[in-house]
């Protein structure tokens, strides 16, 4: 394995970049420091802008924040992006609207990444599931607009029975009003390979991580939620990533944990849960030295069936299903990878430099 500079692009413009993604393996989708998005064709080497993040309102927040930590999500021809740990954000339609605005409640958005996800039905019409507020994530018709889930209930399937089962033994002064409303703060939101199933990357009071996945069509026809929970562990906003469409990994560390058998030199952890009748179960405890897993970023390349982790820290690495690290490169630190194409980006400045991984 090898990771080649296959582009190394420097525009000649007075403004910096200040977040790129893929759309396609040629074409990059940028955020500028003017507040353009531009969508650039690299073989070309031509740029088209599509909207501004400015915008002519006003908000007591500023509105969205060109300097903040933004990501940038794309589906075809589909732009989202968003500020994230922020409140606004937009979507550009090309041939339907240029900026749809997006915009959540501020309670604790500072920590809770703004959650969004693009995805295809079965009839390949494009959807979006995107954050109205901490407990709250709606998913909207991007071809009509029209949102699915407006009448969708913030109470869990069952959160009568454990009301009443938690406060049996209580007197009756002490009990609280209920069925309460969810009690969880969305998180980055992940679709499932097949896209049945979105996960939430978010967390509950404690404070813990708290990953948990739904499935698209119940949520979009059930009046309850049917929340399929994965785990909790200490508040690390811990790596996690799809394998499969019914498997997730989720890394873990023993130490932090305080599992009963951990030492300071016990390696870090990759965790298989498996999905099935609503339910999950570890299936798999992969071992992993000499890498800080937690706090990285992790995908699954299908291709090479192999974790793909990166990170400020430690560069890129290849992770196989059993644990053995078999590609490491230190010095290559990118700021994101896009499974689809096996592709990273880095961003500097003016610059944009794409490496692909090769075997």
């Amino acid at each position: 394995m090898k990771i080649t500079k296959v582009h190394n692009i420097t525009f000649d413009t007075e403004e910096t970049i200040q977040s790129t993604t893929f759309a396609t393996s040629n074409e990059l989708v940028m955020l500028l420091s003017s507040g353009a998005v531009v969508r650039y064709t690299i073989d070309k080497q031509e740029g088209e802008h599509l909207f501004s993040v400015k915008s002519n309102f006003s908000y007591q927040d500023g509105g969205f924040d060109i300097n903040a930590k933004t990501t940038i999500y794309t589906l075809d021809s589909i732009v989202v992006i968003v500020n994230d740990y922020k409140r606004h954000g937009f979507v550009h339609y090309p041939n339907e609207y240029k900026k749809l605005h997006l915009w959540r409640k501020d309670y604790h958005a500072d920590i809770s990444r703004y959650p969004i996800a693009l995805f295809k039905n079965k009839d390949n019409i494009p959807h979006l599931i995107y954050s109205e507020a901490w407990n709250h994530v709606q998913i909207m018709n991007l071809d009509s607009r029209q949102i699915l889930t407006a009448s969708k209930s913030l109470i869990e399937e069952n959160a009568e029975e454990r009301h009443l089962e938690f406060y049996k033994n209580y007197k009756e002064d002490t009990k609280l009003p209920w069925p309460r409303p969810l009690d969880y703060f969305y998180g980055e939101l992940m679709m499932s390979p097949d896209n049945k199933m979105f996960l939430s990357a978010g967390w509950a009071w404690g404070s813990c991580d708290a990953y948990t996945v739904f499935e698209v069509e119940d949520f979009i026809e059930n009046p309850r939620i049917a929340a399929i929970h994965i785990g909790g562990w200490e508040h690390n906003d811990r790596a996690v990533c799809w394998i499969a469409n019914d498997t997730v990994a989720v890394a873990y560390n023993p130490i932090e944990e305080d599992d009963e058998d951990a030492h300071k030199d016990s390696p870090q952890e990759i965790h298989l849960y498996k999905i099935e009748d609503r339910k999950s179960e570890i299936t798999k405890k992969i071992k992993v030295e000499g890498l800080n897993v937690v706090n990285a970023r992790i995908h699954f390349n299908q291709e090479l069936n192999v974790i793909v982790l990166h990170s400020k820290k430690q560069g890129i690495a290849l992770i196989s299903l059993e644990g053995t690290v078999i590609f490491h490169d230190a010095n290559i630190k990118p700021d994101a990878y896009d499974a689809k194409t096996n592709l990273f980006v880095k961003t500097e400045g003016k610059t944009v430099t794409v490496y692909q991984l090769q075997s």
